[in-house]
């Protein structure tokens, strides 16, 4: 019996190692990242420090700032679109007598939009934003992340509505409400689970694009923060300080935003996926 629990001690106390080295590998880069952006220019260079000596905030600069306004109002402003459009087209299939074949033939459609590698359509995209005038400018951007994102929402959005029983939107038809009264007061507060899950996800995807904004956008004034950041590595030097900054405000977003919307996001994912017998 002695030998039994200093095995399993043994076992316990290797385990709880495991987990402490694990964790430390895990953290410790984020907290450097953080530390490094915290320091000023002079003391980044004259000595490594675990703790920044003058903590400063020098970093989170005007520049930083101006691309992630860029960034918020482009994904926000592409989740508002994706979703919008995602409703009207998958509302219709769904919840409507429409032919089979209309509704497999949009579908496939949404699909085979989602298979076009964006290196593929970037030059075309481009002569076409030149030729309207768009270039460098946010609108451009959120045009072509709503419809690379707008397959996603499609298909996620079709398997949520699809679920509500379509009883309760007659039920309010038949009670006196037109269709637009019991689509917003009845299917939208039903939906709130996996409209809040395909925007959080729709977010994150545009968040992190890198190539589009890339071609697309060429001052400040236009460019997100994926991009923005790539400029603070020059031919003379890299700017570590601003970088680590940079890495802080990247993390933080989509971070925040998945905390915040957890509980829709789990009930949005798993939708459906229990059914009762």
């Amino acid at each position: 019996m002695r030998s039994r629990s200093a095995a399993i001690w043994l076992r316990l106390i290797l385990i709880i190692a495991g987990l402490g080295v694990a964790a430390f590998i895990y953290a410790f880069p984020l907290y450097w990242l953080v530390a490094t952006s915290l320091k000023g220019k002079a003391e980044l260079y004259q000595s490594i420090t675990l703790i920044p000596q003058h903590p400063t905030l020098a970093s989170y600069g005007s520049v930083l700032w101006v691309l992630l306004k860029n960034s918020v109002i482009v994904c926000a402003a592409t989740v508002v679109v994706t979703l919008a459009v995602g409703l009207l087209i998958t509302y219709p299939i769904t919840r409507l007598p429409v032919p089979p074949q209309l509704r497999v033939g949009v579908l496939n459609w949404a699909l085979s939009l989602r298979f076009l590698p964006p290196i593929a359509v970037v030059i075309p995209y481009f002569a076409i934003v030149r030729t309207l005038q768009l270039y460098d400018q946010p609108i451009a951007l959120i045009g072509i992340y709503s419809l690379f994102n707008l397959p996603f929402s499609i298909w996620m959005l079709k398997g949520f509505l699809a679920e509500i029983p379509l009883e309760l939107e007659e039920a309010a038809l038949v009670d006196g409400a037109n269709r637009w009264t019991s689509f917003r007061r009845v299917l939208l507060p039903l939906a709130t689970p996996g409209l809040m899950a395909a925007a959080t996800i729709v977010f994150t995807f545009a968040w992190s694009e890198f190539l589009f904004a890339l071609i697309l956008t060429a001052t400040p004034n236009a460019q997100t923060f994926p991009v923005g950041v790539q400029g603070l590595v020059t031919q003379f030097e890299i700017i570590w300080n601003d970088m680590a900054a940079a890495g802080v405000i990247a993390m933080s977003v989509p971070l925040v935003l998945m905390v915040v919307a957890r509980k829709y996001l789990v009930a949005g994912l798993t939708f459906g996926v229990i059914r009762e017998k």
